[in-house]
Formats: C-alpha cells, sequence, structure tokens
C-alpha cells in the first residue's frame, strides 16, 4: 500500500483547510478478479510535502503599563459579565480564527489566532469596538504594541512569568491569564493554537519563578497597595468600607482580617457576592443602593476595585462624606475616582499611577535575574515550535484509522467475501487475528515516522 501526507494549511478550529481525503491506497499485486480499488482519493504530486506549522499565526495587541496611560488602558476594559458577547462579535468583526482577552489593572491584551496577516485595517476594526472619538482612535493608533509570530510569543511567554509587570516577577499575571484563556475556550473562541501555548506559558512561568531570582522578594499590585495604606497608620477600630468584592478585594480582605480590622463594610452591585466576602470575618456587607449610607457613616478608608464603565466615587459621593480625613485606595480599571473627588478635603487617593514608583523601587535588585529568564524563554520557543508542529501531523494522520478500518471492510466484506467464506473457523480466527495486527501497525507506524520526519525537519540547521 502507498500513504501520502498532503499538503494542508493549520487552523485555529484543529483542521485542514480542505475536507479533501488525506491519504491514497491502492493495492499493487492481487489476483484478477479482484482488479479494483480498495480506497483511492485524488493526491497530486504536490500533496506529497508536509506543511510544517510556525508561529506566524499568533498576533497580540497590547496596551499596558509601559507604552500608554492608565486612564488610556481602562477605556479598552470590557467587564467580565459583558466580555462572552463582545469577544464573539469582535471575533466575528476581525474574521480570525483564534481571540483571547487579557484585562488587569495595568494591561489589557489582544491575543489573537489567524493565517492571515493583522494589519493596520484590522488593528482599527478592533478598537473601533470601543467607539472612540477620532482623536481617541488615533491616540490608540498610534499607542498600541502589535507583536506577530515569534515575537507574540515570546511576548505571551513574558508577560505570562511577570516579567512585564509593572512588579517585576510577581506571580498573579498568570492566573489571569490562565482564566482568560480558559474562558475563550468556553465560549468556543480558542483552539488548539491557544491551548498549546497556555502550557508553554505555564510552563515557561513555573521554570522562572522556581529556576531564577526575578521572583524573589517580588509583590503584587496589591500588597503595594496595602502598604501605602499601613503607611496612613489607621487604627484597626476605624470604619473600612470595601466597594467591590472581586479578586482584588478579596486579597485585600485577607490583609484586614489578619491584622485585624473588625469594622468593615463591604458593599457590591450584588450582594450575594458582598456577603460571601463579608460573613465569614463578621463584617456587615450590602448592595451598590446603600453606598450613600455607608459614606456618611465617615470611614476612615475606602478599598475601591470593581469592573464598572463609570467612576464609583465623584463630587456627589464626596459631599456625603463627613469632614475628616479618608484614605482610598483605588484599584480599579477603568478608575473608579473622579478627580473632583480626589479635589476633596483631608483626601487622599493612591491608584496604580501612584503606585508605579513604588513598583520600580521594588525591581532593584532583582534585575540581574533577567538574563537567566531569556535563556528560558529561548528554550521555551523552540518547545512551542515542536508541539506546534507535532499537532499538526496528529491532525494530518487522524483520519488514518477509519480510512483503514475501510480498507478492511471492503476486503473482507466485498473483495475476499467467497474466499473467506470457505475458510474453517479456525483458519478464519486467524485470518481476523492477522488483520488486526496489521491494521494496528498501519495506524502506529506511520504516525511514528512522520513524527520522527518533524523531529529530523526541526533538527536541522
Amino acid at each position: 500500500m502507498q500513504w501520502l501526507i498532503p499538503k494542508h494549511n493549520y487552523t485555529e478550529k484543529g483542521g485542514p483547510l480542505s475536507d479533501r481525503p488525506f491519504f491514497s491506497f491502492v493495492p499493487r499485486k492481487v489476483p484478477n478478479h479482484t482488479q479494483e480499488v480498495l480506497f483511492s482519493s485524488p493526491v497530486d504530486s504536490r500533496d506529497r510535502t508536509l506543511h510544517f506549522v510556525r508561529q506566524d499565526h499568533l498576533h497580540i495587541v497590547s496596551l499596558n503599563h509601559r507604552n500608554a496611560p492608565i486612564s488610556r488602558i481602562g477605556k479598552m476594559h470590557v467587564t467580565e459579565e459583558r466580555q462572552e458577547a463582545f469577544l464573539i462579535a469582535l471575533k466575528n468583526t476581525l474574521g480570525v480564527q483564534g481571540l483571547a482577552y487579557l484585562t488587569t489593572c495595568n494591561r489589557v491584551e489582544f491575543i489573537l489566532v489567524d493565517e492571515a496577516y493583522f494589519c493596520m485595517g484590522r488593528l482599527q476594526q478592533l478598537f473601533q469596538m470601543f467607539e472612540p472619538d477620532p482623536a481617541e482612535l488615533r491616540s490608540l493608533m498610534g499607542t498600541a504594541m502589535v507583536l506577530h509570530g515569534e515575537e507574540a510569543a515570546r511576548h505571551l511567554l513574558r508577560v505570562s512569568a511577570g516579567l512585564e509587570s509593572m512588579v517585576l516577577g510577581e506571580r498573579e499575571i498568570l492566573t489571569q491569564i490562565r482564566s482568560s484563556l480558559e474562558r475563550s475556550r468556553q465560549w468556543g473562541l480558542a483552539g488548539d493554537q491557544l491551548r498549546i501555548t497556555e502550557r508553554i506559558a505555564v510552563e515557561t512561568a513555573k521554570r522562572i519563578f522556581t529556576e531564577t531570582d526575578v521572583s524573589r522578594r517580588s509583590v503584587s499590585v496589591n500588597a503595594l497597595g496595602w502598604k501605602a495604606f499601613q503607611e496612613q497608620a489607621i487604627p484597626t477600630d476605624a470604619p473600612v468600607l470595601m466597594i467591590g468584592a472581586g479578586q482584588t478585594n478579596g486579597n485585600i480582605a485577607r490583609y484586614l482580617a489578619k491584622q485585624g480590622y473588625n469594622a468593615v463594610h463591604v458593599i457590591n452591585r450584588t450582594a450575594p457576592k458582598a456577603e460571601a466576602l463579608a460573613a465569614s470575618r463578621d463584617w456587615t456587607w450590602g448592595d451598590l443602593s446603600g453606598l450613600h449610607d455607608a459614606l456618611s457613616k465617615s470611614p476612615a478608608a475606602i478599598f475601591l476595585c470593581t469592573g464598572s464603565d463609570a467612576p464609583i466615587l465623584d463630587e456627589a459621593q464626596a459631599s456625603m462624606l463627613p469632614e475628616g480625613q479618608v484614605f482610598v485606595l483605588d484599584l480599579s480599571v477603568p478608575t473608579g475616582v473622579t478627580d473632583a473627588f480626589r479635589s476633596r478635603n483631608n483626601t487622599t487617593v493612591v491608584g496604580i499611577a501612584e503606585l508605579k514608583p513604588m513598583a520600580d523601587a521594588n525591581v532593584a535588585g532583582r534585575r540581574d535575574a533577567l538574563g537567566d529568564c531569556q535563556h528560558i524563554i529561548d528554550e521555551s520557543l523552540i518547545e512551542l515550535s515542536h508541539r506546534l508542529q507535532q499537532r499538526e501531523v496528529e491532525l494530518a494522520l487522524r483520519e488514518l484509522p477509519a480510512l483503514l478500518a475501510a480498507v478492511r471492510s471492503t476486503a473482507l466484506g466485498e473483495v475476499f467475501a467467497n474466499e473467506l467464506a470457505e475458510l474453517d473457523g479456525e483458519t478464519r480466527n486467524l485470518v481476523d487475528r492477522i488483520v488486526d495486527y496489521l491494521e494496528k501497525k498501519y495506524v502506529s507506524v506511520p504516525m511514528k515516522l512522520a513524527r520522527e520526519a518533524v523531529m529530523e525537519h526541526l533538527d536541522k540547521p
């Protein structure tokens, strides 16, 4: 028999671009009365070459604390409850094969998969989904970092390991990336390419965290905010207001409870989520309708982190606060505090922008480890290329078992049916066992040879 692997292009949906059968089986010598094709499909000489997958179809659009102000990043934020519908619409608008979206307090990353080049026209389409005015659109187009292929993969590995974070080496970003990619898979937006890339990103980050000193004594943005709060020396019996009950404020809640703060009131858009954060700590809770009442009780500190598109604390809320000192830690994206609220007397507001100098200082002493990190990332990029191309072979060969089963069925049920009918039971059983063995070998041997061919190709200079 003759088996051929045709050239095809990998797609994010996990299959070839063509539905044409992959293999051609033609018996070379059989009795005259069986001179018929058991299984055949048209394969020309151009299809004899395996198309090796590269990382060229990965594209990333990044707005982060290095290339854009926090206010501009905030405008690209999509609340979690809106993300599924928004990303499905974005994927259809851009016509890409795969899409994931990462949003944190200091970065937004659009992780895209498509064989076609992600040009400026598509970048403009992406930003227009956020309905910017002409000036904002020009600013976004001029600010965004757009990466393709290996450089996009390198960037994603660096982000996953905290090497691009505001706090060098912080580990929380890895959890955020895994969550964003998991949501994309659940929503049917991501396939094999992003699944394999995520696995490599996780492995790379873990190596960097354990084999280098880059994360030694690193702290998260939450921890930096907590440090800023501690500098205020607010008594543990002072009233504290927490607005938002997500992961970030969940971390702050642990700090507060550990230090013995007991007069904490938690409010959230949905009261049950606030209750889940507060009840086990004997704190009080409510929903956002009780914000004015909570402010009127003169909290000494306010921890604010929500996914609201509009600021929570504005001039009207400032007027509800009694006179006196108040500290506000705002980790919302976009910012949850207006300039009018900031201008209130005796008000200290610490946001992402104010935490950046602290983050820069925290980096000192750990930059020497970046060379070791780069070596690990280089190795990971090679491994990513290997795994993508091995997956390509698996996809190309995935129909082989079914095709061989069809050959067997035709041979035993039609071509040699009369001869087999004349055999005794023991001989027929032996024939079936021989055919079973050959069928398994005709599946495993080509796959092994194809994988070896891929690795041999990769090892060539």
